[in-house]
């Protein structure tokens, strides 16, 4: 069975999991005479465009993390393995993969148990090297509202959502504040599920397990990657579930494999949960779009949508430090731009790697792995507060003299620095005993 013909068998569910949304994003290497990003070949078009992507094309397909004029915000935790230059054992056979994927499998439960425990909605669509945990959040609705109070917008960060552009069906109708506020919102409650994960597998590494950690900031890790809550709402997708996944192909040049592909393993509606406990047969299918299109007729694809339960949830992250530390961090006073790299160059407490990075911050000052170390210098040995750091980092992502390929319109420079400077402070905070989940 090819690409195309799994597309066939599973078209109707497929479509089910664009329900809120009004245009598909579709990716990978064929696209790359098509689209204007030669890192992300891809393109946007409306919904009724995604026949022609699976079916006629065989594409990978993404969905908006917002949805038609900002009424309903998507959740899309990404947990995945990461081994740096061994990614590829991922890709290169189902024995060794298998063998892999397996490390995730105690996060996973973990995650599916706060959330069944609480009635927390949510889908599980397995990945080859980790999975996605989704679930909507309609604008107007209790639950929904209460994500919005947690959620804090930066002044780049609004002008970009603001902006509408004709041309790019991403920007047709802008970002609302409030769809933005929510981005946000969840941003910080994925966050603290990885905390409260980082705290219970704490003890891996020594072990001789993988570390679980926010993004690849170790060389051999399980990580949340939570990027996909740094950058504007409207710039932000994640594989759609049921389709295509083409990584062993593209990345890893395994062009005698078919394709593989993403599978649902569990659907919770709050009462009910659909699901595939044999960690075997999901693997399986992932090899096999034959084995994969019978599997999906479990699923009728939509994402459930956020409850009330989830307002319980919230209350329980604004019990912790983690909620304190994040309204402290949002209501602190920027350092006027320019000037805080200036005060940095002048810091006396901190080593010569980090202070590197203050003269030549491309591309240190993007990744995740020399991120944790620099932000952990300056909060606890140098004692700056967590803003002033992400100011640190505004004023180097903002200085074109860098020759930065980022764009830091799309991906506005304030939001960025915060992030990175929210959740690796938090992370050292959490270290060294000084915030408690």
């Amino acid at each position: 069975m090819n690409g195309q013909q799994y597309y066939h068998r599973v078209i109707g569910r497929l479509k089910n999991c664009y329900q809120f949304g009004h245009y598909v994003i579709a990716a990978g290497e064929e696209l790359s005479g098509e689209s204007s990003d030669p890192l992300f070949p891809s393109l946007a078009e409306p919904v009724h465009q995604l026949e022609k992507f699976t079916l006629q094309r065989g594409l990978q397909v993404h969905l908006p993390v917002v949805g038609e004029r900002s009424r309903s915000v998507l959740m899309p935790m990404d947990i995945e393995i990461f081994l740096a230059e061994g990614n590829h054992q991922l890709y290169t056979d189902r024995h060794s993969q298998g063998k892999l994927f397996n490390l995730t499998l105690p996060l996973f439960r973990f995650i599916e148990e706060l959330f069944r425990s609480r009635g927390m909605p949510y889908l599980l669509d397995y990945t080859p090297s980790g999975g996605h945990i989704l679930f909507q959040n309609l604008l107007g609705y209790r639950a929904t509202d209460e994500v919005q109070k947690i959620g804090f917008v930066e002044e780049d960060l609004a002008r970009a959502c603001a902006y509408i552009d004709p041309h790019d069906i991403r920007r047709w109708y802008g970002v609302s504040l409030e769809a933005a506020a929510v981005f946000n919102g969840l941003g910080k409650l994925a966050e603290y599920i990885a905390l409260l994960a980082m705290q219970l597998f704490r003890n891996n590494e020594a072990e001789g397990l993988l570390p679980v950690t926010i993004s690849d900031s170790l060389d051999r890790c399980i990580n949340f990657d939570n990027t996909w809550s740094e950058g504007s709402p409207f710039m932000r997708a994640i594989r759609s579930p049921f389709s295509l996944h083409k990584k062993n192909q593209e990345k890893y040049g395994n062009y005698q494999q078919p394709p593989l592909v993403d599978v649902i393993g569990a659907c919770f509606d709050g009462k009910t949960i659909p699901e595939t406990p044999d960690i075997d047969t999901i693997l399986d299918c992932m090899w096999d779009l034959e084995k994969a299109a019978d599997h999906a007729r479990q699923f009728s694809g939509y994402i459930p949508c956020s409850n009330e339960t989830l307002i319980d949830f919230i209350n329980e992250y604004k019990s912790s430090d983690l909620y304190l530390f994040h309204r402290d961090f949002d209501g602190q006073r920027d350092i006027p731009r320019g000037q805080a790299l200036e005060y940095a160059r002048k810091e006396t407490h901190i080593p010569d790697w980090s202070r590197q990075i203050l003269y030549f911050p491309n591309p240190s000052a993007l990744q995740p792995k020399k991120l944790i170390g620099f932000v952990h210098d300056f909060l606890i040995h140098a004692n700056w507060q967590p803003r002033h750091i992400a100011n640190i980092l505004r004023d180097m992502y903002q200085d074109p003299s860098y020759n930065w390929t980022q764009d830091f319109i799309r991906y506005p420079a304030e939001e960025k620095a915060n992030f990175w400077a929210r959740t690796y402070s938090a992370v050292a905070l959490w270290k060294t005993g000084r915030l408690k989940v």
